[in-house]
């Protein structure tokens, strides 16, 4: 009976309970021009965004900042910056939300530098793609509030490493100050072509 079953699970006869899919953004490309368009999602992504979950809505314009909380057992969609890892192969991660508006540049992903607060984010990461200071995106669902900080499970999360991603300064800023105390300041936020020194300025060491 058990040889049966393996046997069943390998041809994919069983349906396995799948884990958290994490995914890599694409890598940043050469800068030749100034062009603008709408984010571009994986085929794997699409099928979470299908879910229609909540996003931010701080951006051009606004007065007031976006909050994270009273979402509790709700699908969200938040951007931001891996502050705190967990242990070797996953757990709780402390994220720094940033708002995004949905527009990129054609060569590199975009978002802003402010957002709404932390976050933190429950995941499985056996391969380590999720790294320190890489920003992600996190489809899953809010499973609690604690002391102001929201908790995702995440069903989806994709990565994009330093160098791959850059920011811009749109939206009504309500970051932890401990992350705001350790920006620079800089006389232009976006640079097309972000190097270690830029993302030290504006992110810290």
């Amino acid at each position: 009976m058990k040889r049966a079953l393996l046997i069943a699970l390998a041809a994919g006869m069983i349906p396995v309970a799948s884990a958290q899919l994490i995914e890599p953004g694409p890598k940043r490309r050469p800068h030749t021009q100034d062009s603008t368009g709408g984010y571009e999602a994986s085929p794997e992504e699409k099928k979470f965004e299908a879910k229609k979950p909540i996003t931010t809505e701080s951006g051009f314009g606004s007065t007031k900042a976006d909050s994270l909380l009273g979402v509790k057992g709700k699908l969200v969609s938040w951007f931001g910056i891996v502050r705190e890892l967990p242990g070797k192969d996953g757990g709780t991660y402390l994220i720094e939300h940033k708002y995004f508006d949905g527009l990129n540049d054609d060569h590199i992903q975009l978002a802003s530098l402010y957002g709404a607060g932390d976050f933190h984010v429950e995941a499985k990461d056996p391969r380590g793609e999720i790294k320190r200071l890489a920003l992600v995106r996190v489809i899953g669902t809010v499973t609690e509030e604690k002391d102001k900080v929201p908790t995702v499970k995440a069903d989806y999360i994709r990565v994009w490493k330093m160098g791959d991603y850059t920011f811009m300064d749109y939206g009504v800023d309500a970051s932890n100050e401990k992350w705001k105390k350790l920006r620079k300041e800089m006389e232009l936020i976006y640079d097309p072509d972000p190097d270690a020194a830029y993302y030290e300025k504006l992110l810290g060491k």
